[in-house]
């Protein structure tokens, strides 16, 4: 996936957030009815890149919730979910977040050594 269409993408994740928003605020309610659409797009972007999807659930189960979380063949997507949830909260800019996205293995990398 190029950096425009990333881009229009994660557009499309702010767009949706700044309506939940508005409704939530002018209802006084909680309503999460994009935030499977929007988890489905992150999705999109990060395997786009070659990012493993999140295993941890099933690692826990395979092989226990201690051992399953440290266990070489887990992979976590959390490092990158924070890194949409910086940029919606105007924590860094989205082409820190595309940086990060392209960039991911290197960054996952600093983390594990």
């Amino acid at each position: 996936m190029n950096k425009a269409t990333m881009s229009s993408l994660i557009d499309m994740i702010t767009d949706m957030e700044q309506k939940q928003k508005k409704v939530e605020d002018a209802l006084e309610i909680t309503w999460n009815v994009y935030e499977s659409y929007i988890s489905e797009i992150e999705a999109i972007i990060l395997d786009s890149v070659g990012m493993p999807r999140d295993n941890t659930v099933e690692m826990c189960k395979i092989h226990g919730d201690l051992e399953g979380f440290g266990h070489e063949d887990t992979f976590c997507r959390d490092i990158a979910g924070n890194w949409f949830f910086d940029y919606s909260e105007g924590d860094i800019t989205k082409d820190q977040l595309i940086n990060n996205v392209i960039n991911w293995k290197e960054i996952y990398n600093s983390y594990s050594k």
